[in-house]
C-alpha cells in the first residue's frame, strides 16, 4: 500500500540527507530517557510520548529506504526501512496506516508471518478500517495458498474468513472484497458459500471479468462445465485473456465438446504465440475432434521447439495411427521411446498400435509385458495410481482377448480389475458381464449384473449395463425401470435418456425410444452429441422399416459430424441392403473403414454391399475377413452362404447358413428375428431341391 512514487535517485538522495540532518534537530528534542545505545534496534527503546512530527519523519526515511532497497535490491537497506517504520509507530501508535505500511514491507520481504502480525494490530487499532481488514485478509489469504504442502490451519482459515465478512457485512458493495471472501471460502471447502458470495459480486457489477471468471473456475472445479461455459464465453467476448480461454478450452474438453474447445486453444495461442503448453493443448483437442491434419501441424511446430519432447512425438504418433500411416506412427513412437523408454504411456501406445494393425496377439503379448513390470517405485506395493494404471492394461487385455474370442481368458483379465477395487473393480465388473454376454453366457451376465448393482446400486455403468443385458433377454420394463430411477433433472440426465432410448429399441419400443431422445435432444449441445443423438433416430426409423425418415436421420448425423464412422456405416448398410445407390453405399462404408479398418460389422457392411454389386470375389474377401473378427454373428454367416450360392458352391452356402440358424437361435428372445430364421430355413430347402437335382440316381 504505497502512497508515495518513486522519484529520481539523486533528488530522493538530497532529500534523505536533509532529513538526516533533521533528525539530528529532533532527536534533540526527544524525552530523556529514550536514547538508544549504539547498535541498539531503532525500535528497542523505551515508551515514548506521541509525536506526529517525529511519526512522519521516521515514515518518510523508512520510506526512502524501502525505495533504494527495492530499486537496487538491498536487503540491509529494507531492514533499516522496516526500523523506521517501527519507530514511526512509537511516535504515532493508534495509526492503522503506519500499520499497514509495516505490514505492507514484512509481506514484501517474505515476512508473512510478522506481516500478518502487524496487520492484526493495525486492526485492533481501528477495527473499523476497511482498507486494515482488506490488507489482513489478503495476508491470510496468502499464508493459506502460500506452500500447498502444509495443510492450512482451520484456525488461520476462520480468522481470514472472519475478517472479510465483517467487511462484507459493513460494505455489501464492496465487490473486491466479496471475491477475496469467495477465494477464502473455496480454500475452507465452503463452496456453497462461494457461489453465493460470487454470485453477489456478479450482481454487483455484471460485467466482471474477475467475478465471472471466478464463478466459472468454481463451476468447474464442481464439474458443473455447462454453467462454467456459459459464463467464461461471456467472459472472454470482452475480455480475451489467454488464461481465461484456456479455462473455458478446458470446460469443453470435459463435456467432450472438442472442437470448441480447438478454437479456444486457438484464441488462447494467438494472444500467446509463444506458449507451448496453448500449443500442444490445441494439437491434442485437434486430435480428439479428428482435425488431424490441422494437429499434425501443431506437434510438428512443437518438436522443433523442443525435439527431446516425447510426449509431442507420442501425439505425433497418434494422428498417423489414426490416419493408419502406421509406419509413421511407430517411427514417431520409436523417437518418444528413445528418449522416454520405460514411460507406460508410450509402451501402451505400442499395444495400441499393434491393435490397429489387426494384430492382436502382438497387442497382447505387449500389454503383458507392461502388466508384469513391477511397481516403479521399486517396491512390492502398488500406489493408487499404480492401480489405476493397471486397471487400464487388465481392460485392454481383456478386450484383446474377447475381440480374438479368447472369453475364458478374457474373464480373467477382468476378474483381476474387479481384485483391484475403487473405480477399477466397477468398470472390470461392467466388462465381465458384457463378456458373458458376448458369449451367450446370460444366466451367468444376469447373476453377476444382478450381484454388481447390488454393490454398486448408483453406479450409472453398471446399471446401464445391467439395463440393457435385461432388455436382451426379454424385460425391458425393468431395465426401464432401473434408469429411470438414476434421472436427476440435470444435464447428466442426457446420458441415462439415451440409454432409456437404446433399452427401449432392443425391446422394441419404438414410441418410447423416440420420447427418449427427444428428452436427451436439449442436452445435446456439441455437433458431435447432437450427430449422436441424430444417429440414434435413424437407427429406430430403420428397424420399423421407414427408411427415408431413416436416411433423413442419418444424412442429418453426417452433416454434424462427417466422418462418423457409425453414421457411414449404417446409412451405406440399409442402402446396400435396399439395393438402391449402391456405389454411394460402397463409399459411405469405405469411409467408416478407414476410421476402423478392423471392424467387423463394417466389414461385413462393405462385403455385403459387393455382393449386391455382383462383385463376388471381393464380398467374400470381406465376409471371410467380418467372421474372423466377429465368428458368431448370424446375420453374417447368412450374407456368405448367399456369396456361396451365387457363385455354385452349393455346400458350403448351406454349412453356412445351418451355422447363422445355429447362432440365431443362441440369442436372447428380444433379439430373435423369426422373419430372418423362416428366410434362411426357406434357402436351405432350395438349396437341399437344388443339391437333389444335381446329384445323379445310383445305379440300379
Amino acid at each position: 500500500m504505497n502512497y508515495f512514487r518513486r522519484g529520481q535517485g539523486a533528488a530522493t538522495w538530497v532529500l534523505l540527507a536533509a532529513l538526516t540532518a533533521a533528525g539530528t534537530t529532533a532527536s534533540a528534542r526527544q524525552q530523556p530517557g529514550t536514547e538508544r545505545a549504539p547498535g541498539e534496534s531503532a525500535a528497542a527503546g523505551q515508551a515514548v510520548q506521541p509525536d506526529k512530527g517525529q511519526a512522519y519523519y521516521h515514515f518518510t526515511l523508512g520510506h526512502l529506504y524501502q525505495e533504494r532497497g527495492t530499486l537496487f535490491n538491498r536487503p540491509d537497506l529494507l531492514s533499516k526501512a522496516i526500523e523506521e517504520f517501527k519507530l514511526a509507530l512509537l511516535y504515532d501508535p493508534a495509526s492503522s496506516f503506519l500499520g499497514m505500511e509495516l505490514a505492507d514491507l514484512y509481506a514484501m520481504t517474505g515476512r508473512w508471518r510478522s506481516a500478518m502480525d502487524e496487520a492484526e494490530q493495525a486492526v485492533n487499532r481501528n477495527p473499523d478500517d476497511a482498507e486494515a481488514r482488506r490488507l489482513l485478509g489478503r495476508l491470510y489469504l496468502r499464508m493459506l495458498t502460500a506452500d500447498r504442502r502444509q495443510p492450512a490451519t482451520a484456525d488461520l482459515q476462520q480468522r481470514a474468513i472472519q475478517q472479510f465478512e465483517q467487511i462484507a457485512e459493513k460494505y455489501p458493495r464492496d465487490s473486491g472484497s466479496l471475491l477475496i471472501l469467495a477465494q477464502l471460502y473455496r480454500v475452507s471447502g465452503e463452496n456453497t458459500k462461494a457461489e453465493e458470495t460470487l454470485k453477489k459480486a456478479v450482481a454487483l457489477d455484471p460485467n466482471s471479468a474477475d467475478a465471472n471468471t471466478q464463478l466459472a473456475l468454481l463451476y468447474v472445479d464442481l464439474g458443473q462445465y455447462r454453467a462454467a461455459i456459459e459464463l467464461l464465453t461471456k467472459v472472454t467476448a470482452q475480455n480475451a485473456d489467454p488464461q481465461v480461454l484456456s479455462s473455458l478450452a478446458y470446460a469443453y474438453e470435459q463435456v467432450r465438446d472438442y472442437k470448441s474447445a480447438a478454437d479456444a486453444y486457438g484464441r488462447a495461442l494467438e494472444r500467446d504465440p509463444e506458449n507451448l503448453a496453448f500449443r500442444k493443448a490445441l494439437g491434442q483437442s485437434l486430435l480428439y475432434s479428428q482435425q488431424y491434419d490441422r494437429a499434425l501441424e501443431q506437434f510438428q511446430v512443437a518438436v522443433r521447439a523442443n525435439p527431446r519432447d516425447a510426449e509431442a512425438f507420442l501425439r505425433l504418433s497418434q494422428i498417423y495411427r489414426f490416419q493408419n500411416k502406421f509406419d509413421l506412427a511407430r517411427e514417431n513412437l520409436d523417437k518418444a521411446l528413445d528418449l522416454s523408454p520405460d514411460n507406460q504411456e508410450l509402451q501402451y501406445n505400442q499395444v495400441l498400435l499393434a491393435e490397429a494393425e489387426g494384430k492382436l496377439p502382438e497387442a497382447v503379448s505387449l500389454v503383458r509385458k507392461i502388466l508384469d513390470s513391477p511397481p516403479r517405485d521399486g517396491g512390492t506395493a502398488y500406489t493408487p495410481q499404480d492401480k489405476t494404471n493397471r486397471g487400464i492394461f487388465l481392460e485392454k487385455l481383456g478386450t484383446l482377448h474377447r475381440d480374438q474370442n479368447h472369453f475364458a481368458e478374457a474373464a480373467d483379465a477382468f476378474r483381476q480389475m474387479i481384485a483391484l477395487d475403487g473405480e477399477v473393480a466397477v468398470r472390470g465388473e461392467a466388462r465381465l458381464i458384457e463378456t458373458y454376454q458376448e458369449n451367450r453366457e446370460y444366466e451367468n451376465a444376469l447373476r453377476e449384473s444382478e450381484r454388481a448393482v447390488r454393490q454398486h446400486p448408483e453406479n450409472r455403468e453398471l446399471v446401464m449395463t445391467r439395463a440393457s443385458l435385461l432388455a436382451s433377454t426379454g424385460d425391458t420394463a425393468a431395465g426401464v425401470n432401473l434408469l429411470s430411477s438414476l434421472l436427476k433433472n440435470t444435464d447428466e440426465d442426457r446420458e441415462i435418456w439415451l440409454a432409456l432410448a437404446q433399452v427401449n429399441l432392443r425391446g422394441k419400443q419404438f414410441a418410447p425410444a423416440i420420447e427418449a431422445l427427444a428428452k436427451a435432444e436439449p442436452f445435446s449441445q456439441s455437433d458431435e452429441e447432437k450427430s449422436y443423438i441424430q444417429f440414434l433416430y435413424g437407427s429406430v426409423w430403420e428397424r420399423q422399416k421407414q427408411f427415408e425418415k431413416a436416411e433423413g436421420a442419418f444424412r442429418n448425423a453426417l452433416s454434424l459430424n462427417p466422418d462418423s464412422p457409425n453414421s457411414l456405416n449404417y446409412l451405406g448398410y440399409m442402402m446396400a441392403d435396399r439395393g438402391v445407390r449402391l456405389d454411394e453405399a460402397v463409399s459411405l462404408i469405405e469411409r467408416a473403414l478407414e476410421r476402423d479398418p478392423n471392424n467387423g460389422a463394417y466389414l461385413d457392411s462393405l462385403g455385403w454391399a459387393y455382393f449386391k454389386q455382383n462383385r463376388l470375389d471381393l464380398a467374400e474377401q470381406y465376409l471371410r475377413r467380418s467372421l474372423e473378427r466377429v465368428p458368431n454373428d448370424p446375420t453374417i454367416h447368412d450374407h456368405l452362404g448367399d456369396v456361396y450360392y451365387k457363385i455354385g458352391r452349393i455346400r458350403e452356402a448351406q454349412q453356412e447358413w445351418k451355422t447363422a440358424l445355429e447362432q440365431w437361435r443362441r440369442l436372447p428372445k428380444n433379439e430373435i428375428e423369426p422373419d430372418e430364421i423362416a428366410r434362411i430355413e426357406q434357402k436351405l430347402k432350395e438349396a437341399n431341391t437344388k443339391l437333389a437335382q444335381e446329384t445323379p440316381e445310383p445305379r440300379r
